[in-house]
């Protein structure tokens, strides 16, 4: 193992535990459970999930508890399956197969907060129960019902999505809760009770309300919405859950939780406003829907989204309200490299009406006639006050120039500056000043900063480098050989940072490394790509690593002493480089160097 300890929350896991739970969950059999796998040889392959596989690319080996794609290159171990697969984090996948495999995490790493969250989570379970069957099994739940019934929701969808409903007394769940174990003081943490005027006196938060839970990316309840059936005149349409230790509420999509395969197949994400808007794209066939929650968008929506596609359609409600929060969403897309494209839906309706009234054929033409970023914003301006005009003109580019101004990609914006240009019948030369004026026209100021290099042809010193790194991964008990070099001694960025993981982290008392844990601790894909190389060595053995332990320390010295060798002759011209006029002559032989030559 490389970690003797995992950080897990406020607390730290010891790595006997993590060790307990490697030995428990099988890596074939977890990764069987989403992927059809077939032995082959010693290994099993399958069709990568990470990728449009139509040939079976992934491999895993029940020997070496990893998997690598020959394809994606998406490698690891069932830790690095997990969280990938399922988009979560490495302290998730770690409590999600302690709890498959019935170890309990000691409590003694539970901090207050987590125990906390877990009575809430229970309580969230309790409460989707308590909700479905006051919709399904109580007298006053079918006026919910037959409303659902009304709005074109079918029984699978209410099943699907767990729909429910909250009675109309003041205190129905507050006493079932109590009954089932849940004190006023865990029910108002959770949102579900508001405290009276008179202190100690509580009452329910949801009362005569269609109730839409909202479940995080594994599924987990974590809040709730809930629509009111007959409002009066001081009754807000919806309420929702206030913030808690397990929701914020601009970090979390409804509906991500089913839709996330989905946006990966199909490559975009359909973001819509509401609860049903959600619902009834769902429905209809469109599985790749979220939704924000009625709230604006946020960085940590985009993050969120981001880490299952670069594509976004936004089918806001078409009222002034909706074109406003659609750009917003927009300019925030834009700033994350989102490419982005808007649908504009008749008549001001929303997508829950419009595929009510029209069916989903005319929703799916609309969305492939959805529009992107600068015919939006222009057809906006021109269907306000026309874009003939000079006037027009100008209003159409002050519109545009923030939305260009965000892009980081300069490729991109140039692009949108071209289509901008062609649109409004004005020379490119305009929109390009008006970016400079805020500071994003042509001209990129270079950093300052020194670079090192990344690219994939690699130097002869990079190879020894490599060699040296390989040397160490497959025997960790040499990595004390090597403490005397330095950061600076690596002319790679990836080794750089696996020379510092082995140097900080290594636990030298063990036999080998599991190249999981190595990769699962790398921070950069280039880092992550050449212990993937070093997987796939293994899992194919086209390519054998050095398997006796005199001869890899053999190897290793023979990296160390040409490492040694490229510091001392760059200290010597480094040195002659401050007494000569001939500073071209000493550069190149610098250059030369840092090449291996």
């Amino acid at each position: 193992m490389l970690f003797r300890r995992i950080k897990l929350q406020s607390g730290l896991v010891p790595e006997n535990i993590k060790e307990e739970i490697k030995s428990r969950c099988d890596i074939v059999d977890i990764i069987s459970e989403y992927v059809s796998l077939k032995q082959r040889g010693k290994n099993f392959v399958g069709l990568c999930p990470f990728h449009d596989d139509t040939k079976p690319s992934l491999y895993v080996s029940r020997d070496l508890q990893i998997f690598k794609c020959f394809a994606c290159d998406s490698a690891g171990d069932v830790f690095a399956f997990l969280m990938k697969y399922q988009k979560i984090t490495y302290p998730e996948a770690l409590k999600a197969l302690a709890e498959r495999c019935g170890i309990t995490l000691p409590s003694t790493y539970d901090s207050k907060e987590s125990k906390i969250s877990e009575e809430l989570k229970n309580l969230n379970k309790f409460a989707v129960q308590y909700y479905q069957k006051m919709l399904f099994d109580n007298s006053l739940g079918n006026q919910a019902l037959t409303y659902l019934k009304k709005r074109g929701i079918d029984d699978n969808i209410i099943a699907s999505f767990k729909l429910g409903y909250s009675l109309p007394n003041w205190d129905s769940f507050l006493n079932a809760g109590k009954k089932a174990g849940f004190s006023e003081k865990i029910l108002l943490t959770g949102g579900f009770i508001l405290e009276g005027k008179k202190q100690g006196n509580y009452y329910d938060r949801f009362r005569g309300r269609i109730m839409f839970p909202i479940f995080d990316v594994k599924g987990e309840p974590i809040a709730f919405g809930g629509r009111i059936i007959e409002a009066g005149e001081s009754d807000a349409k919806y309420i929702n859950s206030p913030e808690t230790p397990l929701y914020t509420k601009s970090k979390n999509l409804y509906n991500l939780n089913m839709a996330q395969r989905a946006i990966q197949k199909e490559g975009f994400a359909l973001l819509v406003e509401g609860y049903m808007d959600a619902i009834s794209c769902f429905q209809a066939g469109f599985t790749n829907v979220v939704a924000s929650l009625g709230t604006s968008l946020t960085d940590s929506h985009v993050k969120l989204i981001k880490r299952y596609t670069d594509e976004v359609i936004i089918a806001y409600d078409s009222d002034k309200a909706g074109a406003e929060a659609s750009a917003r969403g927009m300019n925030l897309l834009i700033k994350a490299d989102v490419r982005v494209r808007m649908l504009t839906i008749p008549s001001e309706k929303d997508p829950d009406d419009f595929i009510r009234e029209n069916g989903a054929d005319a929703f799916r033409k609309l969305i492939s006639s959805a529009v992107d970023l600068v015919e939006y914003k222009i057809d906006r301006i021109n269907k306000q006050i026309g874009i003939d005009t000079a006037e027009g003109k100008k209003k159409a580019v002050d519109d545009l120039v923030s939305t260009l101004a965000s892009m980081g990609n300069l490729v991109q914006r140039s692009e949108y500056v071209k289509k901008s240009a062609e649109r409004l019948n004005i020379e490119e030369e305009y929109i390009w000043q008006q970016l400079s004026k805020i500071g994003a026209g042509k001209n990129i100021a270079k950093s300052t900063q020194p670079t090192i290099k990344t690219s994939s042809k690699q130097t002869a010193r990079e190879r020894i480098e490599r060699l040296l790194i390989e040397c160490l991964i497959q025997c960790p008990k040499l990595v004390s050989k090597t403490k005397h070099l330095k950061k600076e001694d690596f002319t790679n960025s990836c080794h750089i940072e696996l020379m510092e993981l082995l140097w900080n982290n290594i636990d030298e008392s063990k036999e080998n490394i599991e190249l999981g844990d190595l990769i699962n601790n790398c921070s950069s894909k280039e880092a992550r790509d050449l212990i993937s190389n070093i997987i796939a060595k293994k899992l194919t053995l086209k390519k054998n690593l050095l398997s006796n332990i005199e001869d890899i320390e053999a190897e290793l010295n023979g990296c160390i002493k040409k490492i040694e060798d490229f510091r001392k002759r760059e200290s010597k011209l480094a040195i002659l480089k401050e007494n000569t006029a001939d500073k071209i002559t000493i550069s190149q032989a610098l250059m030369s160097i840092r090449k291996g030559k």
